[in-house]
């Protein structure tokens, strides 16, 4: 049984990624950033008992990402993502399970630098009693889904991606079609600025965050504080 999780992953190109938070740090700063995060993911997925691919847009761009996902080894499965909208980008990658002979198939976004192995493996132990699985960010989106069976794939049909309540819009799709539905581990992803206090507090209380935290710190965004005891606390914003 052939278990896949795929990380979505975007040319860490300046003005391409991280628009949102680029268009109050800095376009280059945003893209130096998330390269940081594609890093630490790589890192820590590297020694996973599960597959692990990388489905990469724009087509072209897996030299480009791999300077840094590919260092120490080489991923078995690169998968450029199609045309269309993230809505359909998706689909298309579960549509295809059975051609790649996958039986149970997650993707995870790489705005979360902070998932973990545990969050993937428990979301896949999911799968053996649910259809659908989601992992909820605080925004009202998700940062993982996954799939046992391609024909899942229909509950992304007229999804849209851009509204605040994606997360409950797709599990009512999910049971309108008769599947069940596991919710894996609620975190955040970086979207905004105001996501970087979330960051900087993972960040320095993980040990496998190095690299998204040496970023934060070059560039002046580690907006959290360690007090001599080791405590990790919020500090006073960033001035923008």
């Amino acid at each position: 049984m052939k278990r896949m999780l795929y990380v979505a992953a975007r040319a860490p190109r300046p003005g391409f990624t991280k628009t949102r938070l680029g268009s109050v740090i800095g376009h280059d700063g945003a893209a130096y950033l998330y390269a940081a995060f594609l890093r630490d993911l790589a890192l820590r997925f590297d020694t996973a008992p599960f597959d692990v691919g990388w489905f990469v847009t724009p087509a072209d761009s897996w030299p480009e990402i791999a300077r840094y996902v590919a260092v120490g080894y080489q991923p078995k499965t690169v998968i450029a993502q199609p045309d269309g909208d993230w809505t359909t980008r998706q689909r298309a990658l579960f549509a295809a399970m059975d051609q790649r002979e996958e039986a149970r198939t997650i993707l995870i976004a790489s705005d979360s630098p902070q998932i973990s192995v545990a969050d993937v493996s428990h979301a896949f132990s999911l799968l053996e009693m649910h259809d659908v699985v989601l992992g909820p960010v605080r925004d009202g989106g998700y940062y993982l889904i996954g799939m046992r069976g391609a024909a899942a794939c229909r509950v992304l049909d007229g999804v849209t991606m851009s509204r605040s309540d994606v997360l409950s819009h797709l599990i009512s799709r999910a049971r309108e079609f008769g599947y069940s539905v596991g919710l894996a581990r609620s975190t955040f992803d970086v979207d905004e600025f105001e996501d970087l206090t979330a960051l900087s507090l993972a960040a320095l209380s993980s040990a496998d965050l190095v690299v998204s935290r040496e970023a934060l710190r070059a560039l002046g965004l580690l907006t959290a504080q360690q007090n001599d005891r080791g405590l990790v606390f919020a500090g006073p914003e960033v001035q923008r």
